[in-house]
């Protein structure tokens, strides 16, 4: 281990190992060594050892490196390597995306015993062998996500690795690994309503380009979920959502879609493995099949009504805070547990509206409603408590520690979901589609409720969540859901929580075990602005100078921090709606702002800096010196991809170039990236046209298509419930 020595200061050292019995004892010796190594080197070292070691058996620093490249899974298990080599830094910046793949794994292990394989996996299997691509779009609850989960268990059988994404399709792009068969998984990639049907900036096209490579990449698969009605949204706001993969690769998932074998199979399963199933084997078979044939049918709704029957005949599990003191449903006249069921299939409304009116204490229930204030994140317990008390002190009231988590030990497990492992930093997800719904139309319903947590909202996420409820991201717009003309009372009351939000820290958000750090507020300053500028036209407030002159300066201090997409939306924000007395500081934040940004660091901030372009107005010289500036970056990345092919033949940069030349189309320049598509060429010759050096053990690529046989479709439903 001589790491950058040259070969003549390790040559003494390889003279005396030459002399070692275990060099004719062995029947194959190899040489490895942390110094470099040229060809010559090599030879020399054969003959240094009387020829009784090959020379493709030497191994130098570049050799290691370059076996290191193709085997990440051998980098990622081995922390020595981390701390000599740059993926130390990616490794700590993307952990929590991959801690994220790892809870995936976690739900799709649990998925396991319950799963039906309907005729939609089918469909999505042929789609994924033609394209590998697949977008399930559908109404909500029809099992959208769950057909993706299986989707995923079966690839996870073949040999596939799952990444996925929460928020951002970079989070994916971050994950990817050349040479490993992956599947990448976003579900809700659009968001769950229309309002929020929006991509990060440049978010459209970084979508599009990865369809693009994971449809040439035969070891690369893409499954995405969303609702119907968000994509249509999307597609109207997004031009390149337009492109044809969209409608290719789409697969509709619908409940009346579903055989009768399908619905009675999946409803079998949930009660099988639920508590209540002793209780369920009590009606006749006959009966549940009735609930499979009701043209109402939805996974989720069964879902939901067995987890709620379960509770309110106390066959739930016992928190570690103490045993809950539930009230059970009313009994009228001791409703079976089918008629249970198709009474919510007949009002699905009713059947969280119950719980929050009736089976909930006023504690547990404002739990629930702050919880869903702050959005999909998965926020730590103790800022969840924050925004409790502060609901409480409105009123005078104060909450107790010791009550709060009785409160909300009760809760968890089928309306909460909490990670108890760590008791200092355990957190709690967003609530289930199902229950949030409801809990938003609660809040629309009863405005008192929702102007409470206006007022009292201790973060930023609470006061945006709520704003998007109530439809103040688009002027005049009304709310989602059900309207009430007291809605209207809430404009002040939100523009005076945007403002006193406005620079606070982020919410602490967590995905244990690692605890994601603060962002601070001036990371986000522009949607943050842009939401305060929409309630100022609602209200006809005249923002005040001071305030944006404390943003601008709060940015300018801190512009090497951020992220050119957040400085971005910023400049967005600025340009669309300023008062006129602002535009002195716009003009100082934009001077700052060109200049953080007149040494692009990657291919992403190169094409940040051309939408900067399109909003800020720069000068002639300065755009043809960033022109200058980029022709020598981009030949230098190509240079560095050439380098890198001719060291290592058996990687794989075709997805590098085809970024560098989509932002040099974006710059209107022209690369030179003959001689890298020349060394790809001549590798896809070298593979059969595969596109890669298949493993020994790899197996296939993309798994063939199956024919899908119902696994109960010979099973006639009612005998299927004899088996309960």
């Amino acid at each position: 281990h001589h790491p950058l020595a040259s070969y003549d200061e390790i040559k003494g050292g390889l003279a005396k190992e030459a002399k070692k019995a275990i060099v004719n004892e062995a029947s194959r010796y190899l040489l490895a060594t942390s110094a470099r190594l040229t060809r010559l080197n090599k030879k020399s070292i054969v003959d240094l050892y009387s020829k009784r070691i090959a020379e493709a058996d030497i191994l130098g620093r570049e050799d290691i490196a370059a076996l290191v490249r193709r085997h990440p899974a051998v980098e990622r298990a081995t922390p020595k390597l981390w701390m000599l080599s740059g993926s130390l830094l990616s490794s700590l910046l993307h952990h929590m995306e991959s801690l994220r793949s790892e809870n995936l794994r976690s739900e799709l292990t649990r998925l396991q015993r319950t799963f039906v394989e309907t005729k939609f996996i089918a469909k999505a299997r042929e789609t994924i062998d033609e394209l590998g691509i697949c977008i399930l779009a559908g109404p909500p609850g029809v099992g959208k996500t769950t057909t993706a989960h299986i989707l995923l268990l079966q690839l996870m059988a073949e040999g596939w690795e799952p990444i996925t994404a929460v928020g951002d399709v970079r989070e994916l792009e971050a994950q990817i690994s050349t040479n490993a068969k992956q599947v990448l998984f976003f579900d809700d990639f659009l968001g769950q309503n229309s309002l929020d049907a929006k991509l990060k900036v440049g978010g459209d096209s970084e979508l599009v380009r990865l369809l693009r490579l994971v449809e040439a990449d035969p070891r690369k698969i893409f499954i995405m979920t969303t609702r119907d009605y968000v994509l249509r949204q999307a597609q109207q706001s997004y031009e390149r959502l337009n492109h044809e993969i969209f409608d290719a690769s789409r697969v509709s998932v619908k409940s009346e879609a579903l055989s009768l074998h399908e619905k009675a199979h999946i409803l079998y399963n949930q009660l099988y493995f639920s508590p209540l199933r002793s209780l369920a084997r009590q009606s006749p078979s006959k009966d549940y099949v009735k609930v499979a044939c009701h043209p109402k049918f939805n996974p989720r709704l069964t879902e939901a009504a067995i987890s709620l029957l379960t509770r309110a005949n106390g066959l739930h599990r016992h928190p570690r805070n103490g045993k809950p003191k539930d009230q059970p449903l009313p009994q009228s006249s001791s409703p079976t547990v089918p008629a249970r069921l198709l009474e919510a299939l007949e009002r699905p409304e009713g059947l969280w509206d119950h719980v929050l009116r009736y089976q909930l204490t006023e504690l547990q229930r404002d739990i629930l409603l702050a919880r869903y204030s702050f959005g999909t994140i998965v926020v730590r317990v103790d800022e969840l408590y924050k925004a409790v008390r502060s609901m409480y002190q409105l009123n005078g009231q104060h909450c107790l520690e010791v009550d709060l988590d009785a409160a909300i030990s009760v809760l968890d497990g089928d309306l909460l979901h909490l990670n108890w492992e760590d008791r200092k930093n355990f957190a709690v997800a967003g609530l289930n589609p199902g229950l949030a719904d409801a809990v938003g139309d609660f809040l629309l319903r009863y405005p008192d409720q929702l102007q409470g947590i206006v007022r009292s909202a201790p973060f930023y996420e609470q006061v945006r969540t709520l704003a998007g409820l109530c439809g103040y991201f688009v002027r005049n717009q009304p709310p989602s859901g059900v309207f009430s003309p007291r809605l209207v009372e809430l404009e002040q009351d939100m523009l005076k929580g945007v403002e006193r939000t406005l620079f606070t820290a982020g919410a602490l958000t967590s995905s244990l075990p690692l605890i994601r750090p603060r962002y601070e507020w001036y990371e986000i300053i522009g949607e943050r602005l842009k939401l305060y500028l929409a309630l100022c036209g609602l209200t006809g407030q005249t923002p005040p100078q001071q305030m944006i002159e404390d943003a601008i300066n709060g940015v300018l201090v801190n512009v090497r921090k951020m992220r050119a997409s957040h400085l971005l939306a910023l400049a967005q924000t600025l340009r669309a709606a300023i008062p006129t007395n602002w535009r002195p500081t716009r003009t100082r934040f934009e001077h700052g702002l060109l200049k953080r940004m007149s040494n692009p660091r990657d291919v992403e901030e190169w094409s940040i800096l051309r939408d900067i372009i399109d909003v800020v107005p720069v000068t002639d010289d300065f755009l043809r010196n960033m022109e200058d500036k980029f022709d020598e970056f981009a030949q230098f990345q190509i240079d560095e991809i050439v380098d890198q092919l001719q060291d290592d033949p058996n990687g794989d940069e075709e997805a590098s170039i085809d970024e560098i030349k989509a932002v040099a189309t974006q710059w209107s320049r022209a690369v030179d990236t003959w001689e890298a598509e020349q060394l790809i060429e001549e590798q896809l010759q070298e593979s059969d046209g595969k596109g890669f050096a298949p493993d020994d053990d790899a197996g296939p690529t993309r798994p063939p298509h199956r024919q899908y046989t119902p696994s109960a479709g010979n099973i006639d439903p009612v005998r299927l419930f004899d088996l309960l």
